[in-house]
């Protein structure tokens, strides 16, 4: 049986819920029963991948940058990291077709030049070729599950700069990076390890905590001695005030919050597009990618759950306002007769960054009505306009361009701008204008002051 033959069948197998191992006829070896994407090792097996953590670190990471360089990677601009991240999840198959692993002792080595692989088959048995085959198969995929994100960044940038060559990125990537390799990873990995034991204890922690307040809330809990059909009036009410949060304002408060949601639409649209962009900016480069950025849309119009109260007759109390609304306030304009957003004022955006900070732990305390009110335009003003499909897609294609520019010395673009000039309507669906937008804000700022 070929070598090819083997890694088709390695490649076939991950894609079957159960798929037997193929074995020479005569082989008085056991066939599993079953194999999947999972293959049970021994210990001994086990124990031969974890020693060989650092080779195979080093394999990765040249095989890696021979492909990318070979195949000239990373000059498409924006977008040519996606290419290098589908690299690191085929990188397992360029091993299997170069490398040699040994279980014992434990070594993983460079396919010796020449070899024929029928011989090699031959030599080690097929049924045990095969199974050696598999354990690095799997040995390399878990590493890649483990490390790919970070390595398919790393590779990107030093074949894009030239900054390393294929030996140093592995030795820098595996020694300084990952600390697979060299003299104090044992001492690294106990200091990772130590710090993973004690961001658990924490999370434990917090959950207890969490835990002994709902249970603080049941038992303070007003309702429990209602008769039924008391409480069942009650969940109807919980349950309308969350489905139509207006039903009980009163008039007027109803027809502001009526006319700010249509006025405030487009500079809401372009606001929620800044704060998503600098959500967005802050993740790694591999993470900016289209359905990166749709998780950040979808929820851009709410903060967070309010565990400040309690679930009552299975109705979830109406989420936190979005983390955006701490910087932005509805403005009427009495000149213009319109609502449109100006900043927070300063002394009330420290109350609200304390305010903020409260609700993480459930211990804050109603805003004002006033406050409150601004808050309600802005989340309608956001779920009307939010599409975010069509947003996440302009956001990334601005961004694109815009980093393309950079690249080439062109003159800078904001693609906050470029992508609410792409996406924002109006109520009646007309493009926003975005200047407008800045115009009237910087005014309402300026009278403020």
């Amino acid at each position: 049986m070929g070598l090819w033959i083997c890694i088709s069948w390695l490649n076939f197998i991950d894609f079957q819920g159960h798929v037997p191992i193929l074995v020479a006829a005569g082989s008085d070896d056991p066939i599993p029963d079953k194999v999947g994407a999972e293959v049970r090792l021994t210990k001994k097996e086990r124990g031969a991948l974890k020693k060989l953590e650092c080779p195979m670190c080093k394999a990765i990471i040249r095989e890696m940058h021979v492909e990318v360089q070979k195949h000239k990677m990373v000059g498409g601009g924006w977008g040519s990291e996606s290419q290098v991240w589908e690299t690191a999840n085929a990188i397992c198959l360029a091993l299997l077709q170069k490398y040699r692993l040994t279980i014992d002792p434990p070594s993983l080595k460079q396919k010796p030049e020449g070899e024929d692989d029928e011989e090699y088959m031959a030599k080690a048995g097929p049924a045990a070729g095969m199974q050696t085959m598999l354990v690095l198969k799997m040995g390399c995929q878990h590493w890649v599950e483990d490390y790919g994100g970070d390595t398919s960044g790393f590779v990107y940038k030093a074949v894009r700069d030239g900054t390393y060559s294929q030996e140093s990125a592995a030795d820098d990537f595996c020694t300084q990076k990952v600390d697979l390799c060299g003299i104090n990873k044992k001492d690294k990995q106990k200091q990772l390890k130590a710090m993973e034991r004690q961001r658990r204890q924490e999370r434990a922690r917090l959950t207890t905590a969490e835990e002994q307040r709902e249970a603080a809330h049941k038992e303070k809990d007003m309702f429990k001695n209602l008769p039924e059909d008391s409480k069942l009036g009650i969940q109807r009410m919980l349950e309308l005030a969350k489905d139509d949060p207006l039903h009980y304002m009163d008039s007027g408060a109803q027809e502001r919050v009526h006319k700010a949601r249509v006025d405030l639409r487009c500079s809401v649209c372009q606001t929620v597009l800044g704060h998503v962009h600098g959500r967005v900016s802050q993740q790694p480069k591999s993470m900016r990618r289209e359905y990166d950025i749709m998780p950040f849309v979808e929820g851009v119009c709410e903060g967070g759950k309010d565990l400040s109260v309690p679930n009552y007759f299975g109705v979830e109390p109406p989420p936190l306002p979005a983390l955006w609304t701490d910087h932005v306030r509805p403005r009427f304009s009495k000149k213009n007769k319109r609502w449109d957003l100006g900043k927070f004022p300063r002394k009330a955006a420290k109350e609200r960054q304390k305010w903020r900070k409260l609700s993480e732990v459930g211990k804050q305390k109603p805003p004002p009505a006033s406050e409150g009110e601004g808050d309600m335009m802005l989340t309608m003003a956001c779920k009307d306009m939010l599409e975010p499909e069509r947003m996440a897609e302009a956001l990334f294609t601005s961004m694109a361009i815009c980093e393309k520019q950079r690249d080439v010395g062109a003159k800078p673009c904001n693609p906050v701008l470029q992508a609410a000039h792409a996406t924002c309507r109006s109520a009646e669906g007309a493009p926003c204008t975005a200047d407008s937008n800045d115009k009237r804000r910087k005014a309402l700022d300026a009278a403020e002051l």
